[in-house]
């Protein structure tokens, strides 16, 4: 949570800043009440009087009379490493300028109260954000090891503990993200969802939204369910690309689930299609396998195999009719409709990238050749967000 993050909050939606506003991106992790810990002849009975990364209330009851007092106070709070000052308007309506020129040349938001808050409810309001923050990069984090690492047993289990709901024996997940989404505003939508997740959970990766979701039947149809809920938010499915996983048993397969729903996604961005169930990849399982347990020999492979497509000075029209003719399974004419131009064009292409990467063998063989480096080359593009290739191919 950060002094932004905190100035969003219903109960100070009517406060303002009166200085440091270049600094709203310190983090706050607790709330403290100022009172008269800087009144004339108080004795500090320790060192640390406020913790860093706070954010501190206060009337400023302790300078009435004294309003020199104000910038020794900000001095001391930037010491502590003390994020922010809020104050209620009871003593000072407007601080003094030399204290608001102090706090801007040191880059220390102050703010001022909009109205008779209470310092009780801005305390549960803010602890309660910060909790709920915290739980969400709890998830963001395991969703990120759980797709990117080898995660053992022991983890998953600790995983389960953690979130601490009642889990049923086989697990389901489902990977979403929006096309060509401009921010991640579309997410909150899919937000509201968790209530329905009494025994599974619901996190952000990257730029796209995981559920998990556990069930005691291995045959429920998990697509169908997030239809009917997605129906019942108004949650519109025609701007959304989603993976599905297969059903795994949730204390050991937890991972696979994530890993499944997240490739089977991106398979589907690949080949423009709405959405993907892992199960229905075939082949194209052992090209992510291969991807996800050694990427570097997979690239690798990409670029001596298609190097001399993939060359700065290479024609573009060859590296596109080469991706358009496979992500078309071979059909000619519609890669002549996708890529405007005559099937005799897309003939003779073919023809030339064959000479280039793989002049001696049968065509049987060398469109196996070729469909795997593409994959692995789109696969590569789509997960890095660099698929400029595909982009020209799709449109």
């Amino acid at each position: 949570m950060t002094v932004k993050d905190f100035l969003q909050l219903s109960i100070t939606k009517d406060f303002s800043v009166v200085a440091g506003s270049h600094a709203l991106y310190k983090p706050i992790q607790t709330v403290e009440i100022l009172d008269f810990e800087f009144a004339a002849g108080v004795q500090q009975v320790r060192d640390t009087i406020f913790n860093p990364h706070s954010i501190v209330l206060s009337s400023l009851l302790f300078a009435n009379q004294n309003p020199e007092r104000l910038v020794d106070m900000i001095k001391k709070l930037i010491d502590l490493e003390v994020s922010a000052l809020a104050y209620k308007p009871v003593i000072f309506k407007d601080l003094p300028d030399e204290v608001l020129a102090f706090a801007n040349e040191q880059h220390f938001p102050i703010l001022r109260f909009g109205g008779d808050e209470f310092f009780e409810d801005i305390i549960l309001e803010t602890i309660n954000h910060i909790k709920k923050s915290d739980y969400a990069l709890f998830l963001k984090n395991m969703m990120r090891d759980l797709i990117e690492e080898e995660v053992s047993t022991e983890k998953i289990q600790s995983f389960l503990q953690q979130v601490n709901k009642p889990f049923e024996h086989y697990v389901f997940a489902a990977n979403v993200q929006m096309k060509q989404a401009e921010n991640d505003e579309w997410m909150h939508a899919f937000i509201r969802l968790d209530s329905f997740l009494k025994s599974g959970v619901l996190s952000t990766y990257k730029q796209s939204i995981l559920i998990i979701f556990t069930d005691r039947n291995e045959q429920i149809t998990f697509d169908s369910l997030l239809k009917e809920w997605m129906a019942l938010y108004a949650i519109p499915s025609n701007a959304l690309t989603i993976g599905y996983s297969q059903a795994h048993p949730t204390h050991t397969g937890l991972h696979l689930a994530a890993k499944e729903a997240y490739y089977a996604r991106i398979m589907a961005e690949i080949e423009r299609n709405p959405a993907c169930h892992y199960k229905q990849l075939a082949s194209d399982q052992l090209l992510i396998e291969l991807y996800r347990k050694d990427k570097q020999f997979a690239n690798d492979y990409v670029k001596r195999y298609l190097g001399v497509l993939l060359e700065e000075k290479a024609d573009k029209d060859l590296l596109h009719t080469a991706i358009a003719f496979i992500l078309k399974k071979g059909n000619v004419k519609e890669v002549a409709a996708v890529l405007h131009c005559h099937p005799n064009t897309i003939r003779y292409r073919m023809m030339k990238i064959r000479q280039l990467i793989e002049p001696l063998s049968n065509d049987l063989v060398f469109y196996e050749h070729l469909s795997s480096a593409v994959k692995l080359y789109l696969l590569h593009q789509t997960i890095e967000g660099t698929a400029a290739a595909l982009e020209s191919v799709q449109k």
